[in-house]
């Protein structure tokens, strides 16, 4: 369109959002984000932390500061500021934060390589005797799908989705209401297998034990990065550009 003589395009108009115009009545600017430090700038209030104050403490000619001598560097201090209204939400004990959906971290790992943790007393036979041991998150996926119809039609990142990881039992079971979504640990482009393995289980469904994960269309591979070209997730450069940008975001 032209008005007063200067020619007009989308260019010339501020991203918005008509729903929520019409909903506030107000001016509101819409603006993507896909990056860590965009959400930063909107939330900045939220990351910069605590309201702060620089307070001075001081005393009078009576004090006895008989010499004179006044450390004005000391009385000065970098105090947190609690708004009497931040302070009676805290004292009445409402919530502060909430996360919203749940973020399930879905740990991975190749055979025999589980990371474990354990105390400089604990003997071998104590921690390779541990319940979590045997039975894992991982290997508890693959569990599941021998025993849920339902398991077999997800992938393990898809799984939180539709089924809840009950720790005290060290098993999956099926959701009966909420959500979830799942986050797989972000593994570097040059860890090998392990990485490869992740690749796979964005792709993979159904898989009862760790050989079926390498079995792409009734062929059992060697290799999980020989699985990987079977799928085509390799052929040409996007897993390093796949890589890149979930690093930088």
């Amino acid at each position: 369109m032209e008005k007063n003589g200067i020619a007009l395009d989308n260019r010339y108009v501020v991203p918005h959002n008509c729903y929520l115009l019409l909903k506030y009545g107000a001016h509101i600017n819409v603006e993507w984000c896909y990056q860590s430090r965009y959400i930063k700038y909107l939330f900045k209030y939220i990351n910069k932390g605590h309201d702060r104050v620089t307070a001075i403490f001081y005393g009078n000619a009576n004090d006895g500061n008989v010499h004179g001598y006044m450390d004005e560097i000391n009385m000065y201090y970098d105090c947190r500021y609690i708004l009497p209204c931040e302070a009676a939400w805290r004292i009445f004990g409402f919530d502060i934060h909430y996360k919203d959906p749940l973020v399930e971290r879905l740990k991975f790992y190749l055979p025999n390589e589980q990371n474990i943790v354990f105390e400089d007393t604990d003997s071998i036979d104590a921690i390779m005797n541990r319940n979590s041991m045997s039975n894992s998150m991982f290997s508890a996926w693959m569990d599941a799908n021998k025993k849920y119809v339902e398991a077999r039609e997800l992938t393990y990142a898809e799984f939180p989705t539709r089924f809840v990881w009950k720790s005290s039992e060290r098993e999956w079971h099926p959701r009966k209401h909420g959500f979830a979504i799942g986050r797989m640990l972000f593994v570097p482009l040059g860890c090998g297998d392990i990485y490869y393995l992740r690749i796979l289980l964005n792709r993979v469904r159904e898989p009862t034990n760790f050989e079926e994960i390498m079995n792409i269309n009734g062929f059992q591979y060697n290799s999980l990065r020989d699985a990987c070209y079977a799928l085509g997730l390799l052929d040409d450069n996007k897993e390093y550009v796949d890589g890149i940008v979930e690093a930088i975001n």
